[in-house]
């Protein structure tokens, strides 16, 4: 194992690792304060799954569902992303077989274009995530949950500057006297 994980698990909690054991308990420990599951900590350290429960028992470390499927789901939207990211070269390379097509002077040319346009559209088409219902009513509500961070930050900003609270009659003035002042001027 990496000397860096030894030096995080020292800090984290105050002890260095001697041996092969401990530097995977290190591994494990360090991985699992992360937010990373059994089945992850296994695959990114090659160590067995059933060796990281052991292990985890004895150093006492718990897997908590909520923090697996929050590292779940960010490992599901990085390859989401990745996906999408093969799926627009793929378009690009589209967009250069059309021209292909376009410019060639025989008919062996114009079969090659048509046949690689064609496995194109398919592997793109293949690649490009269906936007489900479920994954449209995520989205908004990751961008709702968002939304209300910003306002409740925007909230604490302005009694925090203005010493009031927002819904008062004493801000209303405020922000009423703000609005009067165009922009730019102060």
């Amino acid at each position: 194992m990496d000397d860096e994980v030894g030096k995080e698990l020292e800090k984290v909690s105050g002890f260095r690792p001697v041996g092969p054991r401990a530097e995977m308990g290190t591994a494990i420990l360090v991985l699992a304060e992360q937010g990373f599951g059994r089945n992850e900590i296994a695959r990114r350290t090659g160590i067995p799954n059933t060796t990281v429960t052991e292990i985890a028992r004895a150093i006492g470390v718990k897997f908590d569902r909520a923090q697996t499927k929050q590292a779940l789901k960010a490992r599901l939207t990085d390859l989401k992303l990745a996906q999408m990211g093969i799926a627009e070269g793929l378009s690009e390379d589209l967009t250069h077989a059309r021209i292909m097509l376009r410019t060639a002077t025989n008919r062996r040319d114009m079969a090659f274009a048509a046949k690689t346009i064609s496995d194109l559209a398919r592997a793109a088409s293949s690649l490009t995530p269906a936007l489900t219902e479920a994954d449209a009513l995520e989205e908004t509500k990751d961008w709702l949950v968002d939304f209300h961070s910003q306002l409740s930050a925007v909230r604490e900003e302005f009694e925090q500057q203005h010493g009031v609270a927002l819904d008062s009659d004493e801000a209303r003035q405020i922000i009423e006297q703000q609005e009067e002042i165009p922009n730019g001027e102060s």
